[in-house]
C-alpha cells in the first residue's frame, strides 16, 4: 500500500513525555525524508504555543490538530484554519462540577491558556483541562462528562509518572473528527492514511486512520486497536514506522 499521509502524536510518540523535549536526530531526519513521499501531519493535545517548537523544529508542512484537536493549524502560512468551541452550557456544567468538588483546572480560549477563575467571563473556550490527577479521579470525570451528549472527555498520560490530565472539548473535538478533517482537506482517503500514538486520547486518531500503529510505550487498549506496534519513544520508534511503511514503498 502506497500512503500519502502520517499522523503522528507528539508527547511520547514523535518526541519523550517532557515540556521542553524536541525528537531524537534519528527521528527528525527520517521525518524530513518522508515529506518528499507523503503529507506529514500533527495530531497533539498540546495548546499550539506549546506545539508550535516542535512543529518548527522538524518544519512540518502538513495541517496540524493541535489544542485537544479543537484547531487546525497551518504551519506554512502559520495561521489556525477552524476551530472548534465548546457550547456555553457545557463549559458551565463542566465548571460547576469541578469546583464544587474543589478540583484546580485550566480554561483554553484557542488564544491561550490560564487556570480558571470564579466570575471571570470565557467569551469562546476551546477545552478545560484537569492536570496531574489520579487515574481514579481522572475516571470519575470522564464518567460524568459521558453524561453531557455534546462533549468528549478523554485521558491523557501527565509530564508527572503515575498521573494523567483530563481534557473535555466539544463532541466534535477529538483527534478522530481533527484528522479526519486534515485528510478531507487534503484529499487524502482513510485508506492512505497512517496514524500513530501511545496514549488513550490517540484511540481516535488510530479510529481514523488505514494504518493504526501503537508505539512500544503506548497503553495497552490502544495495542489492542493496533495492526503494529513500534519500538517504544525511547527507541525512535516514530523513525522505525517511517522506514518500513513509508520510505520502503515503492
Amino acid at each position: 500500500m502506497k500512503y500519502k499521509a502520517l499522523f503522528l502524536d507528539l508527547d511520547g510518540t514523535t518526541v519523550p513525555s517532557t515540556l521542553d523535549g524536541m525528537p531524537s536526530e534519528r527521528v527528525r531526519d527520517a521525518i524530513h525524508r518522508a515529506k518528499s513521499r507523503v503529507f506529514v501531519c500533527i495530531a497533539t493535545s498540546r495548546p499550539l504555543a506549546h506545539a508550535r517548537p516542535v512543529i518548527d523544529h522538524l518544519d512540518i508542512r502538513g495541517l496540524c490538530a493541535v489544542n485537544d484537536a479543537t484547531q487546525i493549524y497551518d504551519p506554512v502560512k502559520k495561521e489556525i484554519v477552524e476551530t472548534i468551541s465548546m457550547n456555553k452550557k457545557d463549559v458551565t456544567a463542566a465548571s460547576a462540577f469541578l469546583t464544587a468538588r474543589n478540583i484546580s483546572f485550566l480554561i483554553n480560549t484557542g488564544e491561550g491558556e490560564s487556570e480558571y477563575q470564579s466570575g471571570q467571563r470565557y467569551p469562546k473556550v476551546c477545552s478545560i483541562a484537569i492536570p496531574d490527577i489520579s487515574e481514579s479521579l481522572a475516571d470519575q470525570i470522564i464518567d460524568r462528562m459521558s453524561d453531557i451528549s455534546t462533549v468528549a472527555a478523554h485521558k491523557i498520560f501527565s509530564y508527572k509518572k503515575g498521573y494523567y490530565w483530563v481534557a473535555i472539548t466539544h463532541v466534535t473535538a477529538t483527534k478522530l473528527h481533527g484528522v479526519s478533517r486534515i485528510a478531507e482537506l487534503l484529499g487524502v482517503k482513510t485508506e492512505e492514511m497512517v496514524g500513530v500514538g501511545d496514549g488513550y486520547n490517540d484511540y481516535p486518531l488510530l479510529s481514523a486512520c488505514g494504518l493504526k500503529i501503537a508505539m512500544g510505550n503506548a497503553a495497552e487498549e490502544l495495542k489492542a486497536i493496533a495492526d503494529f506496534i513500534a519500538p517504544s519513544v525511547d527507541e525512535d520508534g516514530v523513525a522505525t514506522v517511517i522506514e518500513k511503511f513509508i520510505l520502503s514503498s515503492s
